[in-house]
């Protein structure tokens, strides 16, 4: 009878350079982060949840269990539907909850807030009494069909939609569409990392008068395809994303002492507020190449 790891080993050539090379299938790899990446990417989920049990369940119950878009993700306990979303959502929650009290916050101002996951996390856990989202017209029309699904018709009325074609840095454009001139938070998640810079300096010259508070979530630096996607690569950073966000300098970003010397520049960067210092912030624990960043006037 032949035993399994004979006939696993059996005839098998091994190089010493490249025997650990997962790229191609090895009996000294169980599984290749290529092709079973999604195994992994649910065991992290898995992780993460276990670690954070209490509060994420609490978190969890606020919000929809409806996997609306069909994400990948895991189902905890059997009944939790989780997905990757869920998680960076409950740390920015959990950021914010630590900043704010339930009654500090209301009325806010998001710029690129995607699907809405966000919009949907803060209007069922603080107190709000408006909620202004900024996108482009064809992403506000998937921002606004989620968001119909995932909130009462108490909650959806706190909500009001400005295309950004309209929008356009026009004075005043808020409160003569909105009468409100006056903003608790501005919040920008994920997305300043992939905008050009100048417009994102309109965006921190327009808002800095008008707002209390901004709320930044975005890279601190530009990071090499083989320190996080393909080990095997020698690509540069792509030429399309090298230069946009304020943070265009490439770090591994596994290495500490310069990830501390680019978060300093991220928070004097980000800070729309020149005359003033004040911020909270901290790394990402799920996605440590961007900062979670609290800027007070």
């Amino acid at each position: 009878m032949s035993l399994f790891w004979e006939k696993q080993s059996s005839n098998r050539k091994f190089d010493i350079k490249n025997f650990r090379n997962t790229k191609k299938h090895n009996i000294f790899a169980n599984w290749s982060p290529y092709s079973r990446g999604l195994t992994f990417h649910n065991f992290f989920l898995n992780y993460y949840v276990n670690n954070n049990k209490k509060k994420f369940i609490k978190f969890k119950k606020k919000i929809n269990n409806l996997n609306i878009g069909n994400p990948p993700g895991i189902t905890y306990e059997n009944k939790y539907k989780i997905s990757y979303d869920d998680c960076i959502s409950f740390e920015e929650l959990s950021f914010l909850q630590n900043n704010f009290n339930d009654k500090n916050l209301r009325n806010i101002v998001e710029v690129g807030p995607g699907y809405g996951r966000m919009v949907e996390v803060i209007i069922k856990n603080f107190d709000i009494n408006k909620y202004i989202v900024i996108d482009y017209k064809n992403i506000l029309m998937l921002t606004k069909k989620y968001l119909s699904k995932v909130l009462n018709k108490h909650e959806f009325k706190k909500l009001e939609f400005l295309k950004f074609e309209d929008f356009q840095f026009k004075k005043d454009i808020l409160k003569s569409k909105f009468k409100i001139d006056k903003f608790d938070l501005f919040l920008n998640s994920d997305s300043f990392h992939e905008i050009e810079k100048n417009v994102i300096k309109k965006y921190q010259t327009y808002f800095s008068p008008i707002c209390s508070n901004f709320f930044i979530k975005n890279a601190f630096g530009k990071y090499k395809p083989k320190d996080l996607i393909n080990h095997l690569s020698n690509s540069k950073v792509p030429k399309k994303m090298r230069n946009l966000g304020l943070c265009c300098e490439i770090v591994n970003v596994f290495d500490n002492k310069k990830k501390s010397s680019l978060t300093k520049k991220y928070l004097k960067r980000y800070n729309p507020y020149k005359k003033t210092k004040s911020s909270k912030f901290k790394q990402s624990e799920i996605y440590p190449t961007t900062i979670l960043a609290i800027f007070k006037k």
